[in-house]
C-alpha cells in the first residue's frame, strides 16, 4: 500500500511542477484548471489511503 501512496504523491508533484515550470496558468487557463482538479483528486485519494493504512 505504501507503494501506491508514494506513486500518487509522485504523480501529484509532477503535475504541480508541470503547472509551475510551464507557466500554464498564464498560457492555458483551461488546461491548468483541469490539472489542478486532478491534483485535488490525488490529494483526496492519498489522504483516504493514509487513513485506511493507519487503521490496519
Amino acid at each position: 500500500m505504501d507503494y501506491v501512496i508514494e506513486f500518487l504523491e509522485q504523480n501529484k508533484r509532477n503535475l504541480e511542477r508541470g503547472i509551475r515550470d510551464t507557466d500554464l496558468m498564464r498560457k492555458d487557463i483551461r488546461k491548468a484548471t483541469q490539472q489542478l482538479g486532478q491534483i485535488n483528486q490525488l490529494k483526496r485519494a492519498i489522504k483516504i489511503l493514509k487513513v485506511k493504512t493507519k487503521g490496519l
